[in-house]
C-alpha cells in the first residue's frame, strides 16, 4: 500500500492514489469550472484492544510531535441509521498532492513509534475527503446565486501483518477476516462481523 520512494515504479497504492486524485481534480476544474477542496485524515487501529489513534493530531494542533496538547480522542459512535461511525479525527486541508503526501508521511512517522509486535497488528485508515461545489445561478430565488455540491471519500487502508506476529496472545483478525469486515462496511450492513 505504501511502497517506497526509490523510483516511480516502486510507489505504493496510497501515493499513487493521491497523485491520481489531484490529477483528476485539476482536469475537472478545467472542464467544468467546479471548485474542489480536499481534506485528509489518518487513524490507526492498534493491537487486540483495537486502540484508535489520530495520527495527524500533532499537525492539527500546530506541532509535529504527536500526543501533544489536549485534543479529544478518536472514538466510534453507534448511529441507528448509518451504523458505526468514526468520530473526532483531525481533518486537514490539502490544497495540493504534495501537501496530501506530506500528511501521509507524517501519519506513517507517527505510526512507526509503535513497538514491533504492536506495529504488526496495527492498521491505518487514510481518508481523502473531496468536497466539490459550484455556484448555480439558474435555480435560485430572487436571482441570488446558490451553491451546489457534496462530499466524496476515498478510504485507503493499510492492513498490518498480524499473521506474522510471534505473540501467541495476539488475537488480531487475519487478513481474510478483515476482508469480511471491509465488505460488510462497503455493503452498508448494520451488523459488522467485528468492531
Amino acid at each position: 500500500m505504501i511502497g517506497s520512494d526509490q523510483s516511480p515504479g516502486t510507489l505504493g497504492v496510497m501515493p499513487c492514489a493521491i497523485a491520481w486524485l489531484f490529477k483528476l481534480i485539476n482536469e475537472q476544474k478545467d472542464k467544468t469550472g467546479a471548485r474542489f477542496s480536499v481534506r485528509v485524515s489518518a487513524v490507526q487501529v492498534t493491537g487486540k484492544e483495537e486502540i484508535l489513534k489520530d495520527l495527524l493530531t500533532g499537525i492539527a494542533q500546530g506541532t509535529e510531535a504527536t500526543g501533544v496538547g489536549t485534543a479529544p480522542s478518536v472514538y466510534l459512535r453507534e448511529d441507528p441509521i448509518c451504523g458505526t461511525q468514526l468520530e473526532n479525527q483531525s481533518e486537514l486541508r490539502a490544497p495540493t498532492a504534495e501537501k496530501a503526501a506530506h500528511y501521509l508521511d507524517a501519519a506513517l512517522a507517527a505510526r512507526s513509534s509503535a513497538d514491533e509486535d504492536e506495529g504488526r497488528s496495527s492498521h491505518i485508515l487514510f481518508t481523502l475527503n473531496v468536497y466539490q461545489y459550484r455556484i448555480e445561478r439558474s435555480n435560485t430565488k430572487a436571482g441570488l446565486p446558490g451553491v451546489a455540491g457534496g462530499r466524496s471519500r476515498l478510504h485507503l487502508i493499510d492492513l498490518g501483518t498480524a499473521s506474522k506476529s510471534k505473540d501467541p496472545n495476539n488475537v488480531s483478525l487475519s487478513l481474510s477476516a478483515l476482508g469480511n469486515v471491509i465488505m460488510a462496511l462497503l455493503n452498508g450492513q448494520r451488523h459488522v462481523p467485528h468492531r
